[in-house]
């Protein structure tokens, strides 16, 4: 039987070489930690609670509190909105990953800066450990953007009243002359009053868009009988376009917790935006189905169909699809925008299926309230 007898001098070189190792892991800790102490993008973690655990200088300097009085603080604390920080929590609870998610934060001096928000979170054995979110400052961006709003409320709400006085004129016009036997004039002032509405509903969607963008909007939540809530945004539709065929699909009576007149407004934007893209005398079907525990409320179109590239922007302000069957196509890119924002406050988010030739089916997700 060998035995390798290992000499002294072996022994300090492998103590030589393992100091040399242990030097280098140092070194690389110590430009990890100077990395996220340092860095210029503000960075903290918050546990499973909401508690903040660790924050680096970058975060601190930006809100303008010391350690001592962020580290162990609850993350909901420095948020202006308790809506936004809850469902930022939820989301990562569920092991979510967010982008760019906006939120303002509340600053020791008393203002607010707007910022967008990325986040992750760290789990071991399946147990939350921190969240690791990064924030970027975008105050300025937003304070440009409101500048913007503000200038378009204007404007908007100077253009809305001399409107409504035309739009009054001309019904009381059409309604004098609908039964007269000049029919270029009152196909004419038919013609003249569907123009004006839409001018109106586009000034109505910049005004609510500048009211969700100043975040304004407050809810209205009630318990609302679903199909009562659709029926009556067929029969306003109906009221103002017969170019189409809407069909009612529904799995029965439920219930909902939701804003009336909000609620209201997605469907009438959704089915407006179905009936633009779709060829006359087509079907367009509102529907609502048990999906679990929630229901799934849709707008479905035989329409011109979405590219998939397109429906990745589809929600966004001022987005519109361009191409050959839609350059003729009126509107500013704010329907489904407002969509999208008026479902964000309801906890929930618009989602699309379509292709292009195939139609689309617009839909989203609410909780069923008992009976």
């Amino acid at each position: 039987m060998n035995v390798k007898i290992t000499s002294y001098q072996e022994l300090q070189q492998q103590a030589a070489a393992s100091q040399t190792r242990i030097k280098d892991l140092e070194a690389v800790n110590e430009e990890l930690v100077d990395f996220i102490e340092n860095a210029a993008l503000p960075l903290h973690w918050v546990n499973g609670e909401g508690i903040i655990t660790w924050a680096n200088q970058a975060e601190l300097t930006a809100l303008g509190f010391d350690k001592d009085e962020y580290i162990g603080q609850p993350i909901s604390k420095f948020h202006a909105d308790q809506h936004v920080i809850g469902d930022i929590l939820s989301r990562l609870k569920n092991n979510e990953t967010l982008h760019n998610y906006r939120a303002r934060l509340k600053c020791k001096d008393g203002t607010i800066k707007h910022v967008l928000i990325s986040s992750n979170v760290l789990t071991r054995d399946g147990k939350f450990i921190h969240t690791r979110c990064f924030t970027r400052d975008i105050t300025p961006i937003v304070l440009e953007e409101q500048r913007k709003n503000d200038f378009v409320s204007m404007v908007s709400h100077e253009l809305k009243t001399p409107l409504t006085s035309i739009l009054s004129y001309i019904q009381v016009m059409l309604s004098k002359y609908s039964k007269s036997d000049d029919t270029f004039l009152s196909q004419a002032l038919s013609r003249t009053e569907s123009l004006a509405k839409s001018m109106t509903k586009m000034i109505n969607d910049f005004l609510n868009m500048s009211r969700l963008e100043e975040a304004k909007v407050t809810l209205n939540l009630e318990r609302l009988e679903l199909h009562l809530l659709i029926q009556q945004v067929i029969q306003e539709i109906q009221l103002n376009s017969h170019t189409h065929n809407i069909q009612f699909s529904h799995s029965g009576i439920m219930y909902i917790s939701a804003d009336h007149a909000k609620l209201g407004q997605v469907l009438i934007n959704l089915i407006s935006n179905a009936i633009k893209y779709s060829p006359e005398s087509s079907t367009i079907t509102v529907g609502y189905e048990p999906y679990g525990t929630q229901v799934k409320i849709y707008v479905r179109d035989q329409g011109i169909g979405i590219q998939e590239s397109d429906q990745k922007r589809l929600f966004e302000r001022f987005y519109r699809v361009e191409n050959h069957a839609t350059k003729h196509t009126t509107g500013f890119g704010i329907g489904l925008y407002l969509v999208a924002e008026i479902l964000r406050y309801h906890h929930t988010k618009i989602e699309v299926e379509s292709s292009a030739g195939k139609g689309s089916t617009f839909y989203f997700l609410l909780p069923i309230k008992a009976n």
